[in-house]
C-alpha cells in the first residue's frame, strides 16, 4: 500500500501546573512540540469491536487513521495537532494500533469537550 503525506503532525504531551490560585491547569505545549513530521491521515470508520478494544466511548466520523514513520512520541496520552494541506487544523488524542517495519499506524480520536477533561 502506498501512502501519500497530506498533513503535518505536531505531537505534545500533557503537562499539569498550578496557577496563582493553586488550581491545576492541564496543557499541551504545541509551541514546542516533542516531534513534528509529515504523515498520511485518512478517514476511518470504527467497528463496535474496535470501539471496545481501544476503549473509545463514542463513534464518530471524525476519527482518523494515520500512517507514519516511527515516532517515539506517538503514544497514548500524548496529543496530535494535525495541520492538513488545505490549512485546516484539528486536535486528536493518540491511540497507537500497529508498528510495522515499513510504517506505523494509529487511530486519531478527536478532542471533544476539552473543558470537561
Amino acid at each position: 500500500m502506498v501512502h501519500y503525506p497530506n498533513a503535518t503532525i505536531d505531537i505534545a504531551e500533557l503537562t499539569v501546573t498550578k496557577n496563582s490560585e493553586g488550581v491545576k491547569v492541564k496543557e499541551y505545549d504545541f509551541e514546542n512540540p516533542l516531534d513534528s513530521f509529515r504523515a498520511d491521515v485518512q478517514p476511518n470508520t470504527l467497528t463496535q469491536e474496535q470501539i471496545t478494544v481501544y476503549g473509545i466511548n463514542t463513534r464518530t466520523a471524525k476519527t482518523k487513521k494515520i500512517f507514519y514513520t516511527k515516532s517515539d512520541y506517538m503514544v497514548a496520552g500524548n496529543r496530535a495537532r494535525v495541520t492538513f494541506d488545505d490549512g485546516k487544523i484539528e486536535l486528536y488524542n493518540i491511540c497507537p494500533v500497529n508498528e510495522w517495519r515499513v510504517h506505523c499506524e494509529a487511530l486519531l480520536i478527536p478532542v471533544e469537550n476539552e473543558a470537561d477533561e
